[in-house]
This record gives structure tokens, sequence and C-alpha cells, in this order.
């Protein structure tokens, strides 16, 4: 791998604004008129623009898989075509979690059935969940990267370093999260 300091330097600055300055919508802040499929595409692709320009997929989403989604009972089905804030809030969440979860895993962390209290609830606390885990792996990051970056001299070794201890970082955070998730498969309780 060889990489341009000043690209991972461009790359970082970036990255660390976009982090900063992005913000799911609160529970209040999504429509509370329903929508018809054309327009929660619309407005999910706009609400999760940032993680498009890295998705495997072409579209962060799509009708089809939202109607898969409705099909795999991952969330609950339109009501006469038309989807509510409810909807809204279970797609941002597994629109989000999809990028390193599978969907199995995502339907234990957040089960298909929650009512709206519950799922107003869930949606709340991963709004805020999501603006602390952007905000500290910013500053994670941003530590690890300042002493390579900050060098006069173009390190390669260090650069590759770099790179890997942040992908490394990524699957590490999966991997815990699927041992979590999987306390549920084992009958432990949550608290």
């Amino acid at each position: 791998m060889k990489y341009s300091k000043e690209r991972l330097t461009e790359i970082f600055t970036e990255g660390e604004r976009l982090l900063k300055e992005y913000h799911l919508p609160t529970w209040d802040e999504l429509p509370t008129i329903e929508l018809y499929m054309d327009q929660v595409i619309i407005l999910l692709s706009n609400y999760l623009g940032i993680f498009s320009a890295v998705s495997n997929d072409d579209k962060i989403i799509t009708p089809t898989m939202i109607n898969n989604y409705v099909k795999q009972k991952i969330i609950p089905a339109p009501v006469k075509k038309k989807y509510s804030k409810m909807h809204l809030a279970y797609l941002i969440i597994v629109c989000i979690l999809k990028q390193t979860l599978s969907i199995s895993m995502i339907s234990k962390i957040i089960p298909p059935d929650l009512n709206e209290e519950e799922i107003t609830a869930v949606y709340a606390s991963f709004v805020k969940n999501q603006a602390k885990a952007f905000t500290y792996v910013t500053e994670q990051i941003t530590a690890v990267a300042q002493p390579i970056l900050s060098l006069t001299e173009n390190n390669q070794d260090r650069m590759n370093d770099l790179v890997l201890q942040v992908a490394i970082s990524a699957n590490i955070f999966k991997l815990l999260t699927g041992w979590i998730a999987s306390m549920q498969d084992n009958g432990e309780t949550h608290s």
C-alpha cells in the first residue's frame, strides 16, 4: 500500500469536519406526515448521505431494500403504502447499522415489533449515541493520525500503519458488537 501524506491529511481533515457537522434528525425533526416510498427514499438519502460515499451499495436505500426489510419483518409493514415516523426511525437505524452489521444482528439489537413509545426511545438513544460515537471516533483518529501526519518526512510505513489501525479498529468494534448481541441468544438479559 502506498499513501500520500498530503492526501491522507486531506481525507482526515475533511472526515473530521464531516463527522463534527453531521447529525441525525431527532424524533421531533422527523416528518409528522406519512410518506410514500419515493418520498422516503429521497428523505433517507438526504439524512444518510454521509454513508453513501463509502457504502458497498450504489445507494444507501432503495425501494427493493425497504420491501425486503418489510418481508423479512425487520421493520413494520407500511399502512396503505405509507410510512410513518416509526418506519423512518427503523429505516435510519437499519441503514446505518447495515454498514457494518448483518441484518440478523440488527434485528437482535433493534427488535422489529416495538411499539411507537419504544421505538421513540430507541431512536432517541440511537441518535444520542451516534453523536457520541462520532465525537469519540473523531478524537481517537485525530490522536492517532496527528503524530504521523505532522511529520515533515513522508514515512510510508507509518502511514500504512495508520490506515491499518483504522480498519482493524472498525473490525474490533464489529466483533465486540457481535459478542454483546449474542448475549440475547444465550438467555442473558439486559438491565
